[in-house]
């Protein structure tokens, strides 16, 4: 008796406890350094950030930055490291900046010889369904690599928008809830075992 009200108690709380695969996770741009101009010879600095990290649709950046800041830009001026025409600008110093849709984006700093020196990155973002079995290396391009409301990309021409400070060149933003943290995935999954568990010695007690 005890044993099977524990399941049961266990099933209900499983089910209300979100698919882990469907929180979002904030993933600090460069960790410690934050979005600045590498030193020594980084070249690969974020790129190589990048690929540590698993993207998927509705993760954030968040960008922290003085005196800087970031544009999303195309994959041609990416390569060219040209900031005359980016999709988007972000100015504020601390950019969350959200991806609503799969693929990969560009970001570069909008200083003059900034992104010469390394201060660009590629991520690419997967689907749900693709996060296990997804590469995170971008394709070659040459060089490698809070507080603010987060907004989603825009859904045409596929590219982002993000926080305040920033000046999109097209779409409205739709607002996102801020996600605790990277961890938060495996953190859901862990509470619904250790509440599980609890569950299961109370009933135990309770029939004892």
């Amino acid at each position: 008796m005890a044993s099977a009200l524990a399941a049961t108690i266990c099933i209900l709380l499983a089910a209300s406890v979100p698919p882990s695969s469907s929180m979002p996770a904030v993933y600090s741009v460069g960790d410690v350094r934050g979005w600045a101009l590498p030193s020594g010879n980084g070249t690969e600095t974020y790129n190589h950030w990048a690929k540590k990290n698993r993207f998927q649709v509705g993760d954030v950046l968040d960008f922290k930055y003085v005196n800087d800041s970031v544009f999303l830009v195309n994959h041609d001026d990416y390569k060219m490291c040209s900031t005359a025409s980016p999709v988007s600008r972000f100015t504020d110093g601390d950019t969350k900046f959200a991806f609503d849709r799969p693929g990969f984006f560009y970001f570069v700093s909008g200083v003059p010889g900034h992104c010469e020196a390394g201060q660009r990155m590629i991520v690419r973002v997967v689907a749900h369904s693709a996060l296990a079995a997804a590469p995170a290396s971008p394709p070659s391009a040459g060089f490698g690599s809070a507080s603010s409301p987060v907004v989603s990309a825009p859904a045409s021409p596929g590219y982002g928008s993000s926080a305040g400070g920033s000046t999109p060149t097209s779409f409205g933003p739709s607002p996102l809830a801020e996600p605790s943290g990277a961890s938060s995935r495996a953190l859901a999954a862990g509470f619904s075992l250790v509440t599980c568990l609890l569950a299961g010695v109370i009933a135990m007690i309770a029939f004892a």
